[in-house]
């Protein structure tokens, strides 16, 4: 059963992965200790998804599973320096495997270095081999996998889609194994191919190569070469092959040695790949489903087992406590009488003379005498057998005092009793309902809580934004903040917005000196009203845009400027009627924080999302609000963000100037 890829299916899958030349990597995410997924976007493809399992796969996949919501730092670090690059080429370093994709962003180069045997590792490293980070770090006599070393290869191996006829010979002569190993392992094809290669030219698997003709030496070479020429040419027939209801291997070539097989064709490598080990990974998922589920019901069963057996031992013992407040009521006189004496005996000689009359007393044969069994003078008790029952007696408390504890304490073990039947009644519902539920009920995710990423940025005492197309938008929360943020942050190629009326804030658009599309425009000038006063009194507003040279603190003769507001020179370009919406959000994804603005922004930025309007009620009642419908849409393992992120305060720290309400759940 096949469990990793072998170096011809690296080959054949060099030719169809560079279809992908171009893509734009998103995101990398790791899975488990294994796995990385990486998501692309192709401008012919679409989203495509690529998995990489260290030491075994690589190929595109239509199965992607959810990412664990804690990132570790592996993934992490190749976003940093990958996210936003373009997918250059796809390498498989000497017919072996090993894997490089080479990305660049700007003027930077990355390879992402994948090793498909082993253990196995995925490395990320600069153009020039230096290593930036590693799935596993490894340090060995003769290799050393951690930052700052350079990457060294494997040293290289014998090619047999390019070897020539004479290296061929001398790589077979070298050998003292037989034919088969030395195909397998010299020329670095694996078992299955090696075993094919014997199958096309009639020449036994088992053969020593010494007694190998010239004939035969060529002949080998011959069938390998045409055996890997589609590989070449790009022209592979990819399949899965199947023995009995199992499917066993998935190769890119049709193969003699599997023709009594059934196989399934499939289009590309790739397809196959992902279809063989997607059906793997489901098997796994459902043995460990198989193995968890056996063990909660094995734990079930094992807890209503010992349920009831603590409640039959408490309803033994209360029948046994009942039947001894029966013979101390039974023995009234007797234990009176001996409570008597032991009491007075005690108050005159003390314990250790008591133990000493009553001992003497047995040897008298002396009724009385002979029903204790122990004294505990530390308890202040005597124990006596009646009917060949031991009974506690305080020598304090009177015979119906006596006969009362022991009564009480017998029924304290009745509704114990009565509470552990229920304990294993609620324990048998549990086993019903997990045997209804089945399998399916068992959750089996390896993943941890997710990790609560808080950014901390220059710009978090403003009103801020980010916008579709990643564009920074800040305005001011106040006077001092409108003036600060044109004085300190606003630079010649950002764009000014404010509205016609009083009491707006100034509002900047980032634009770092790239091109703005008008949708960002529109959602800064949208932001500058809806955090205007214009809120609280209308339902629409004109905003305006400029250049920072059009901004001026200096008024005409005669003119006076209020703290926080501004002269401005020259042609304005205006957005009429502006409608005022806006929107709270949860980003939860690299970082995990509330943000605000509006409502195309924050829907593209954010996992969760309500959108607001001008209304009447107070700020607090609709952050309360927010707060529930996040909590209401979140996952089992956001709750924690819940609570520390998404708190009502911070909500209402998004929130336009006066009352709203919630226009749309989202």
């Amino acid at each position: 059963m096949k469990e990793r890829l072998t170096s011809v299916d690296v080959a054949a899958l060099q030719e169809e992965l560079n279809q992908l030349k171009g893509a734009k990597i998103e995101k990398t995410y790791q899975l488990t200790r294994d796995e990385i997924l990486i998501k692309m976007y192709h401008y012919d493809q679409g989203n495509v998804n690529l998995i990489i399992e260290s030491g075994k796969r690589m190929h595109l996949t239509d199965y992607p599973r959810p990412a664990p919501e804690r990132p570790p730092d592996f993934p992490m670090v190749v976003r940093k320096h990958t996210k936003g690059g373009t997918l250059k080429e796809f390498k498989q370093f000497d017919f072996d495997r090993i894997t490089v994709i080479e990305i660049e962003r700007g003027e930077e180069e990355f390879k992402l270095i994948s090793e498909l045997f082993g253990k196995g590792n995925v490395i990320l490293t600069r153009r020039d081999g230096a290593i930036i980070n590693s799935l596993r770090r490894e340090e060995r006599k003769k290799r050393k996998i951690k930052k700052g070393q350079k990457y060294e290869f494997p040293s290289s191996k014998d090619n047999p889609l390019q070897v020539e006829k004479e290296r061929f010979r001398k790589v077979l002569k070298s050998s003292d194994s037989d034919v088969v190993r030395t195909l397998a392992t010299r020329l670095n094809i694996g078992g299955t191919y090696a075993e094919e290669i014997c199958e096309r030219s009639g020449i036994d698997k088992n053969k020593e190569i010494d007694e190998l003709t010239e004939e035969e030496m060529a002949l080998l070479f011959d069938v390998m070469k045409e055996l890997f020429n589609p590989i070449k040419e790009g022209k592979t027939h990819p399949r899965i092959v199947e023995e009995g209801n199992e499917m066993i291997d998935v190769t890119p070539l049709k193969l003699e040695v599997y023709s009594d097989k059934k196989q399934t064709e499939f289009d590309s490598l790739n397809k196959a790949l992902d279809e063989y080990f997607n059906v793997k990974e489901v098997d796994k998922v459902e043995e460990k489903k198989e193995s968890k589920f056996n063990e909660e019901l094995k734990a079930l069963e094992g807890r209503k087992h010992s349920q009831l057996s603590t409640a039959r031992e408490y309803e033994e013992k209360y029948e046994e406590g009942i039947e001894k407040g029966d013979l101390i009521y039974g023995y009234f006189n007797k234990l009176e009488k001996l409570l008597d004496i032991v009491r007075k005996a005690q108050d005159k000689y003390g314990w250790e003379e008591v133990k000493e009359k009553i001992e003497e007393g047995k040897k008298k044969n002396l009724d009385l005498a002979n029903m204790v069994e122990e004294i505990k003078e530390n308890k202040g008790e005597i124990e006596v057998k009646l009917d060949e029952k031991i009974v506690s007696l305080d020598i304090t408390k009177s015979i119906p005092e006596n006969a009362k504890e022991t009564y009480e304490k017998a029924k304290k073990l009745k509704r114990k009793s009565k509470g552990a039947r229920k304990a294993a009644k609620d324990t048998e519902k549990k086993i019903k309902e997990l045997k209804e539920k089945g399998k399916k009920s068992i959750d089996v995710r390896e993943t941890p809580q997710r990790k609560i990423n808080q950014k901390s940025s220059w710009y978090d005492k403003y009103r801020w934004f980010k916008s579709t197309d990643g564009f920074l938008v800040i305005g001011g929360r106040n006077a001092d903040q409108n003036e600060e943020i044109v004085k300190k942050h606003m630079q010649s190629q950002d764009l000014f917005f404010h509205t016609e009326m009083e009491g707006a804030p100034a509002v900047i658009l980032k634009t770092e000196g790239k091109d703005v599309h008008e949708r960002n425009l529109r959602e800064a000038a949208k932001f500058a009203g809806s955090t205007s006063q214009a809120w609280k009194k209308f339902y629409s507003t004109d905003v305006y845009y400029v250049n920072p040279d059009q901004v001026t603190k200096n008024p005409e003769s005669g003119e006076f400027i209020k703290k926080g507001s501004f002269v401005i020179r020259g042609n304005r370009n205006y957005f009429n009627n502006m409608e005022l919406e806006h929107s709270v959000g949860l980003e939860i994804d690299e970082y995990t924080r509330v943000i605000g603005g509006p409502p195309e922004a924050i829907k593209s930025n954010s996992k969760y999302q309500v959108e607001l309007e001008p209304g009447d009620e107070e700020r607090s009642q609709v952050a309360k609000k927010i707060k529930e419908i996040f909590e209401e849409r979140s996952e089992p393992e956001e709750k924690k963000i819940m609570e520390k992120v998404a708190t009502t305060d911070e909500i209402e720290r998004f929130f336009p100037p006066g009352k709203l309400r919630i226009k749309e759940k989202n």
